[in-house]
């Protein structure tokens, strides 16, 4: 277990057991269009103890949340875990985080989403909507008092 500033720990042996195979940056959208992402880099950082590096740059916000990088794994690993666990101690630090971010966690708390859904690009240029890409509807929480509710007593809970 990693601990920066005597804050909350990342776990480490999820990443030490990354092979670099490059599956998490090539499935990257955000990695083919902003220079300096890569998911595989931040996992390499992780396993060598440079999670300071990390929060001082502003890599961590940089990520969408597609997911792919775990959906693409062969180890079974997220850097998508780990840059949400960065940006969790970020903020207990106070460390500077984009403008907005607060705004979308209060957005999430109170509508069960951060956006509603959007057509996505094929590989073909083509945009698509859940339907056609026989992906049943986006739900919401189906009961948005106790979603909301639980939100609140985790976030509080990890700021204790």
């Amino acid at each position: 277990m990693t601990q920066i500033n005597n804050k909350k720990p990342i776990d480490r042996v999820n990443t030490e057991v990354c092979d670099q195979c490059g599956k998490c940056p090539s499935s990257c959208p955000v990695t083919a269009h902003i220079e300096g992402f890569n998911p595989r880099q931040i996992m390499a950082k992780v396993a060598l103890g440079r999670e300071a590096d990390l929060m001082k740059s502003n890599v961590i916000w940089t990520c969408t949340s597609c997911l792919k990088c775990r959906e693409r794994c062969p180890e079974d690993l997220s850097p998508y875990d780990i840059i949400l666990s960065l940006r969790r101690i970020a903020i207990d630090l106070d460390l500077p985080h984009p403008d907005g971010y607060d705004a979308s966690a209060k957005t999430v708390v109170e509508t069960g989403v951060i956006q509603q859904p959007q057509l996505v690009r094929t590989r073909n240029k083509e945009r698509k909507d859940r339907k056609s890409l026989r992906l049943p509807p986006a739900e919401k929480p189906s009961d948005m008092v106790a979603y909301s509710s639980a939100l609140r007593r985790l976030l509080e809970e990890e700021r204790a």
